[in-house]
């Protein structure tokens, strides 16, 4: 029955051209609003995030939010078919030579993000645009005719996927290997009593810890990369800007990456709060009793190397 209603329903809507298919996003989203999709979790989520705006502000962002997960939606499933070209121009990796130091470079580099802007267009573009082999991380779905297809269409321009359960292992086995390990940091941890816990957006927040661990383990740089709608272009056109966090993470301080990821997301987030997916429950849990609530400073700079307690005290040159 899912094969049957996919050819029938779902992939029709996927080659709308682009003239009838943001129309159609404006409608689903109207629709989407009525009907109180998640709405009491998006309106909680805002108003934590932003106690200063009135009511009207956050309904209006709430619509515009609605709007944009219409679109991804609808973007998403033009994936099952469109062709190479036609997603790097409307997803456009603008300077993807930030990456290049790093494509001889085994183990590689850590790519982070968060659930804001087509995180799924990234998914499928990644592998076409990047000069290095790209992973990502996926969440396997219940569906069995889904499931195979969607990993099959993320990755049919290069972007290997592995799932959750499956990555500590899968980066062990490929130390020798250069490529592009992306992962989203802003997914809610299930256990709060091992998550990290820092302030973000305002609010106690728990935080995955795996970019530090894979980082430090295995000594990867971290580049953050960020999404924003092009200017100047129609609808459905992206921009993806990457930014080195730094090359030597064994040198920062414990929690440092993760507070750099989650400033660089937070900026995004407050200057276009609309693109980002307020639909899940971020802040679903409290910081459980005994818990430490984590403040670290991000380095302006790559400190320097700690001197070991035996070195010889260096002499000022003559």
């Amino acid at each position: 029955m899912t094969r049957l209603l996919h050819h029938l329903m779902v992939a029709p809507l996927g080659r709308l051209p682009y003239g009838l298919l943001y129309p159609f996003a404006d409608f689903l989203a109207t629709l989407l609003w009525w009907s109180g999709y998640r709405r009491k979790v998006i309106l909680a989520n805002l108003s934590r995030a932003f106690p200063e705006w009135s009511e009207t502000e956050r309904k209006q962002t709430a619509k515009q939010f609605y709007v944009h997960l219409a679109e991804v939606l609808l973007e998403s499933l033009r994936h099952f078919h469109a062709g190479r070209d036609e997603l790097l121009q409307r997803f456009h990796h603008v300077n993807p030579e930030v990456l290049a130091p790093f494509k001889d470079r085994a183990p590689g580099v850590l790519l982070c993000c968060g659930h804001y802007g087509n995180w799924e267009r990234y998914a499928v573009t990644a592998g076409a645009a990047l000069p290095l082999p790209v992973m990502g991380v996926y969440k396997p779905l219940s569906n069995d005719f889904y499931d195979p297809l969607i990993l099959k269409t993320r990755g049919k321009f290069g972007t290997e996927l592995v799932a959750m359960k499956e990555v500590s292992q899968w980066m062990r086995d490929e130390i020798g290997r250069a490529k592009a390990v992306t992962l989203a940091v802003d997914q809610r941890p299930l256990d709060p009593k091992k998550a990290w816990w820092m302030e973000w957006m305002g609010q106690e927040t728990a935080m995955h810890f795996g970019l530090e661990a894979y980082a430090r383990r295995f000594d990867m740089p971290v580049v953050f990369f960020g999404v924003r709608k092009a200017e100047g272009k129609p609808r459905g056109h992206w921009e993806e800007h990457y930014e080195l966090i730094t090359d030597q993470p064994k040198l920062w301080p414990e929690g440092a990456l993760l507070k750099a990821t989650y400033d660089r997301l937070e900026t995004q987030i407050r200057r276009d709060p609309a693109h980002w997916l307020w639909s899940h429950t971020r802040w679903k849990h409290a910081r459980p009793e005994g818990v430490p609530l984590h403040e670290v400073q991000v380095p302006e700079a790559n400190p320097a190397p700690p001197v070991p307690a035996d070195a010889p005290e260096s002499t000022p040159a003559q």
